[in-house]
């Protein structure tokens, strides 16, 4: 290992002691046409991460003539990710996948969103990108 790495595995700890959150990650299979099921072949686990959202506000683009859109179209949506750190990806059996649930258990409510997204990071860090998922009745 690095000087760098070392520092990094530092830094990671000690914003994870911070500001960590527990959540519970449920691994789910998907096949077209039918719900999302319980992957038998991934454990559930709960791990230690970084949530994070908040307002996004991106331009619509598409073709228009000259003189016909006097402004550009705004969509604002919330952005949600839930980072974890190297050390804890490490002791995972099985990486987080789209369409896996995170719910966040020390929330009111314990909030549920599906993954979208799993970007990795040069570092070994996970960012999992967030959607929520509608409340079972």
């Amino acid at each position: 290992m690095s000087i760098f790495d070392d520092l990094d595995a530092l830094t990671s700890a000690a914003v994870k002691g911070v500001f960590a959150e527990p959540a519970h990650l449920r691994p789910r299979l998907s096949a077209q046409y039918a719900e999302r099921a319980a992957d038998p072949d991934r454990a559930e686990v709960t791990v230690h991460g970084i949530f994070s959202a908040g307002p996004v506000k991106d331009d619509l683009r598409g073709q228009a003539r000259v003189g016909q859109m006097s402004g550009t179209t705004k969509l604002a949506s919330t952005a949600a990710e839930f980072w974890i750190a190297k050390a804890q990806i490490a002791a995972l059996t099985a990486l987080p996948a789209n369409g896996d649930t995170v719910t966040l258990t020390s929330r009111a409510g314990s909030p549920v969103y599906a993954i979208s997204a799993v970007r990795h990071t040069d570092m070994g860090d996970l960012t999992l990108i967030l959607v929520r998922e509608d409340p079972v009745p």
